[in-house]
């Protein structure tokens, strides 16, 4: 097998219901990821010949997690991605995660949105972002879709 190299590059964040009261979260993170977490269910087991059965192991759980650009500069509801999260802090929400456009699964579920702790300000005069851990609430889907990549322009390197 050869080398399979994948970016995170122009793909896709959605957060809430599909339609009205979703946002498109996109262009404002900067870092995205889906972690797992796992621990042992249980002990080892040995018997007195000396054979041992490994402890099991289970998912603890999943999060949605990365850092977004704030976007505190809004005088509407819902119109920044921090001004969502501030109005459906604690609630759960659909979210939709693809990582690229040349093929990657599509991922979806539900996340319990959490305000991150360090979301309004920062220093002074520069770009500043907020990082955030939501935690997946039951099943992710994920769905494959079909390679749509476009052509490297003309003298361009693949």
């Amino acid at each position: 097998m050869t080398i399979q190299e994948s970016r995170l590059h122009n793909g896709v964040l959605q957060l809430g219901p599909t339609g009205t009261g979703q946002i498109d979260a996109s262009c404002q993170v900067t870092n995205v990821r889906i972690t797992s977490s796992y621990s042992d269910d249980g002990s080892a087991l040995e018997v007195l010949c000396g054979d041992r059965v490994p402890a099991g192991r289970q998912l603890d759980g999943r999060q949605l997690q990365g850092t977004f650009v704030q976007d505190f500069d809004f005088t509407e509801a819902n119109g920044g991605l921090l001004d969502y999260v501030w109005n459906h802090d604690l609630e759960v929400v659909a979210f939709t995660f693809t990582p690229n456009d040349t093929g990657a699964p599509t991922l979806s579920g539900s996340v319990q949105l959490e305000v991150p702790g360090d979301s309004y300000g920062g220093d002074v005069n520069t770009r500043i972002t907020a990082d955030f851990a939501w935690n997946i609430q039951g099943q992710t889907t994920r769905t494959y879709g079909t390679t749509t990549q476009a052509a490297a322009p003309a003298g361009a390197a693949a």
